[in-house]
């Protein structure tokens, strides 16, 4: 692992988002990847792809840097890249949150002894033949979408090493932070998106920043898995 953890005390407070789990450390990890390993060994390799530039931007941050397991029970993500200089990319705004979301703190660049706060969040499609304009996308995600879209919170990270590495899952029926839950592991398109919060804060700013969203597409890292 080459992250820091997350700082003593946000993992205390009560989460109000409807997910649950933040890994902390070695430990949750090494459960996780056993946890892959007993579930469907012969798909431990699972698909593979590109994450891609923040925004439409297509050039690829990191070749193979991002990996799919479906199972019956749900699905699994990994996600890796480099862990962006502070001021050297697109930031959002904190007033760029969706109406379901916690206000969000006030988004600033970290520096080099001052990092960086992100968060991976899983998107599937349940039915993306279904999807507007013959792509998955934001009005896809509505509760009532044909799409049956649905955004989960996988994983969040302290950026203080030279790589981000995320691990995050979705199981089926699983409560989404928005949208519908994940029906048919093997079916739904799958996106993976990374979104920036700026310099890590502290105490409930921090718990805010590691637990709710912030940004649009233009400011995430992305990557998708389509049928």
């Amino acid at each position: 692992m080459t992250t820091t953890d997350v700082e003593q005390g946000a993992a205390t407070e009560t989460r109000r988002s409807p997910m649950k789990w933040i890994p902390m450390g070695l430990g949750v990890v090494a459960i996780a990847v056993i946890g892959w390993l007993v579930l469907r060994g012969d798909d431990f390799a699972g698909e593979r792809t590109a994450m891609l530039e923040q925004g439409p931007d297509e050039s690829i941050v990191e070749p193979d840097g991002v990996t799919l397991i479906r199972a019956d029970d749900g699905i699994r993500v990994t996600a890796r890249m480099a862990t962006p200089e502070p001021n050297s990319y697109e930031y959002p705004t904190a007033d760029m949150t969706p109406p379901w979301s916690d206000p969000h703190p006030e988004v600033s660049p970290g520096s080099e002894s001052e990092p960086e706060a992100f968060t991976m969040w899983v998107i599937v499609f349940n039915s993306p033949e279904l999807c507007t304009d013959n792509a998955c996308g934001a009005d896809d995600m509505r509760p009532d979408a044909a799409a049956k879209g649905g955004v989960f919170l996988g994983d969040a990270r302290i950026g203080s090493s030279a790589e981000l590495d995320f691990v995050g899952s979705v199981r089926l029926g699983q409560v989404p932070a928005t949208g519908s839950p994940l029906e048919d592991p093997y079916s739904a398109e799958v996106h993976v998106a990374i979104a920036p919060h700026g310099k890590a804060l502290t105490g409930a700013d921090l718990w805010r920043q590691l637990n709710g969203p912030v940004g649009s597409p233009a400011q995430w890292w992305n990557a998708a898995f389509r049928q």
